[in-house]
């Protein structure tokens, strides 16, 4: 804060006459005395804390400042932060540079950080089939006090990781005033609203309790205490600063502006009006308390919001401008360069980089074995710590989907350095509930609605024995059960039973006119076995008995009698894609063959071969995805109706009804081309088009390049909460033209 030139005289007149006065006495002594002078400056200059405060992705501006702090030798001996203060803070606190902080900021991929399962490559292969029914992440819990919502939109494993990857080189120190720098971290108790300061403890996670943001994050308990967002109750505590013991305090205020009345147009915009007036009540109460000698930043680029993490380098640059611009005020700080290079070798050495690993534990506080776990850990003892691969060790355990976060620990015991990885249990779903809603329209022809929930239990043992349920009401009514049971510690090999019944609609058309609609019912139990592997491919063979009838829903009666499919099988599956609804990357493909016989009580003897190979690729924003698709099947001139193949609708010979191609063989070959355009409340929306050739065909010589269908699409889509939504029109080379809209069934993949 800036002095008038008459209170700074009055203020500074009789220690200046007092350092001239002693400067006279050492000059006349110092041919006896040794030069301590730079000794003296250090040790007795006033002490300085810094105050950053929590403010979303506008705290990056934090790291703009402390450049210029050290550009200008100003020391500083304490550190507080509240939110995103609080990691900016502790990360300098441990002995990262500004710079070091900032290489660190931009290697973490903050659209993934705000979604727990970003990567879909870090599934275990079970819980990624489950993105072909249920596009949603939100489920509503099962435990003993009832149905359970999460504590937070998102359980936060993706930021804590990312905060672990920051922090780690100052796990080895426990208590917080060890640090290269003293520091505190603020947090809320959530029980009655006060601040919270932390300490001591692991580093990580006591800025993940300050960043805690109600309703987003779940809350963190330390010490018995549950913790939220430091912000509400202070977000800016230079009280705790001095209280440590600064004598002079520079705070960086980095919190959201009231916006003014104009802009308020929203429930959202209310609500965040609401929140930055709680905030700033308290904040405002500490700014009051600044002294004359302190120094109060406060970073520009107000259009830029807390959420805009992107915005990272823009933020960084208006922290430093801001700092430059009461240099002033800063220099006054400043310690000569002597004495600021012996402030800084005085400072010690905590921060430990590649610490070489004597031992391993699990702290597992989930259903399964230790050794399901453990196994999953490559880092070999005696070795310098691994980072990115224990990071990838340990998102392939969160993505086993037992626990609500995995996180690791550097700690040191008997003089040997451990690696700890504490693994929590997800008490709110011990089991669970998932919901999804499709709807397939062709305008004016048909509409099919079907709305679906799954029971998930996936703690029926300690080697992730699982029991799933899945109902679906509507147009295509579902009811099936499935135990599924790994046999192995690795969890790659296992075994399935699965029963129930599903129903298909499909039309039939004459002279491209819908004359019948008709339904096949199916009763099934199907028994298997299987292996994983590498987390993407998937081997399974088994024995499925089939048996149902056809019936009509309107139009021309069609009697189709019951029938019997009993069939052996074998599948090949492969899934590395990044996305089911708009993939920008990874391979999708299937081999599979059944075999129909009598001998297991079939009606015929038949084989149907089916194969799809497809892929995406992205250049920029704009994204391919392509598909092959064959199907064939043999003694296709006796198969009974049951048997066929059922194709069409948009992105399967574009301009087709759903399943309106009715066949024993099928092929397709196809390109989509599309790019992402835009984001409107938070969803992502793209536009693109379609190429495609193939046809359905009813005899095997028939299958010829010269009787192919072209087709081709344009699209307008959304990957939403509730899966993909499309709105898009079809065409083919017949003359064939229909209007889609889609949501909820992804047609990129089969």
């Amino acid at each position: 804060m800036s002095l008038r030139k008459c209170d700074f005289f009055k203020i500074s007149f009789i220690p200046f006459a007092l350092l001239c006065f002693s400067k006279i006495a050492i000059s006349a002594d110092s041919q006896n005395t040794p030069d301590t002078s730079t000794t003296s400056d250090s040790e007795n200059r006033p002490k300085i804390g810094l105050v950053l405060s929590g403010g979303g992705a506008r705290g990056f501006a934090h790291i703009g400042v402390l450049k210029v702090l050290e550009e200008n030798s100003i020391p500083v001996d304490y550190v507080v932060g509240t939110s995103m203060g609080s990691i900016i803070g502790g990360l300098y606190a441990i002995g990262l540079t500004p710079e070091g902080i900032e290489t660190g900021v931009r290697g973490i991929t903050w659209e993934k950080v705000f979604n727990d399962f970003a990567i879909r490559g870090y599934k275990s292969f079970r819980r990624k089939q489950d993105d072909f029914d249920f596009f949603s992440l939100y489920r509503i819990g099962i435990n003993n006090d009832g149905l359970q919502i999460s504590p937070g939109l998102i359980e936060g494993q993706q930021i804590e990781l990312a905060l672990d990857r920051l922090a780690y080189p100052g796990f080895l120190v426990d208590d917080f005033d060890q640090l290269r720098i003293p520091y505190r971290a603020i947090a809320t108790n959530i029980e009655n609203g006060e601040a919270f300061i932390i300490k001591s403890g692991n580093l990580a996670r006591a800025m993940r309790a300050s960043m805690s943001i109600p309703g987003a994050l779940p809350p963190i308990t330390i010490d018995n205490t549950l913790l939220i967002d430091g912000g509400i109750a202070n977000n800016i505590p230079i009280d705790v600063v001095r209280q440590m013991g600064a004598d002079i305090v520079i705070v960086v205020d980095v919190s959201t502006p009231l916006i003014p009345q104009e802009e308020i147009k929203s429930g959202l915009d209310v609500t965040g009006q609401l929140t930055t007036i709680l905030t700033r009540r308290v904040a405002d109460t500490q700014l009051k308390t600044l002294k004359n000698n302190d120094v109060l930043i406060i970073p520009g680029e107000k259009e830029i919001s807390s959420s805009d993490f992107s915005e990272y380098k823009k933020l960084i640059t208006a922290g430093y401008t801001a700092a430059n611009e009461q240099l002033d005020h800063l220099k006054k700080l400043s310690l000569p360069a002597e004495a600021y290079s012996s402030y800084v070798s005085d400072l010690p050495t905590v921060a430990v980089k590649h610490p070489i690993i004597d031992f391993i534990e699990i702290q597992n506080k989930t259903s399964l074995r230790d050794d399901v776990l453990l196994v999953r850990i490559n880092q070999k003892i005696g070795e310098p710590l691994d980072i990115t691969q224990l990071e990838k060790d340990i998102s392939f355990i969160y993505g086993l989907d037992y626990s609500g976060s995995v996180v690791y620990s550097i700690e040191q015991r008997d003089d040997k350095t451990g690696l700890v990885i504490y693994i929590r249990d997800r008490q709110w779903a011990h089991s669970y509930l998932q919901f999804s809603l499709s709807i397939e329209s062709a305008f004016e022809v048909n509409s099919i609605t079907n709305f679906s929930a799954s029971y998930n239990k996936n703690n029926l043992n300690d080697l992730a024995g699982e029991f799933r349920g899945v109902a679906t009401l509507g147009s295509e009514p579902i009811l099936t059960a499935e135990f599924y049971q790994p046999i192995n510690i690795q969890l790659d090999t296992f075994i399935s039973a699965k029963t129930g019944f599903n129903t298909v609609i499909f039309p039939v058309l004459i002279e491209d006119r819908v004359v019948t609609v008709q339904r096949i019912n199916r009763k099934f139990l199907t028994l298997s076995a299987g292996k994983i592997f590498s987390q993407n491919t998937e081997l399974s063979m088994g024995l499925s008995f089939n048996d149902g009838r056809i019936n009509v829903i309107n139009g021309l009666v069609v009697k189709e009698p019951d029938f019997i499919e009993n069939y052996y099988y074998a599948k090949l599956f492969h899934d590395s894609l990044d996305n089911l609804s708009f993939p920008n990357s990874g391979f999708f493909s299937s081999l599979s063959l059944t075999a129909n016989r009598k001998n297991i009580g079939a009606e015929l003897d038949y084989e149907q071969l089916r194969m799809v190979v497809s892929g995406a690729t992205t250049y920029e924003s704009y994204t391919v995805f392509s598909r092959a698709l064959m199907e064939a099947t043999s003694n296709s001139d006796d198969i009974p109706l049951n048997a066929y193949l059922l194709h069409g609708g948009f992105l399967e010979l574009s301009g087709t009804i759903r399943n309106e191609l009715v066949s024993p063989h099928f092929g397709l070959l196809e390109a989509v081309f599309y790019k992402r355009i835009a984001n409107i409340a938070f969803l992502p929306i793209y536009t693109g088009f379609s190429l495609e050739a193939g046809n359905a065909w009813y005899q095997r010589s028939g299958v010829t390049s010269n009787n192919l269908r072209y087709a081709g699409s344009a699209f307008i889509g959304s990957d939403t909460f509730m899966g993909p939504l499309y709105f898009a029109i079809g065409t083919t080379s017949k003359g064939e033209y229909t209007i889609y809209l889609n949501l909820g069934k992804t047609f990129l993949v089969d």
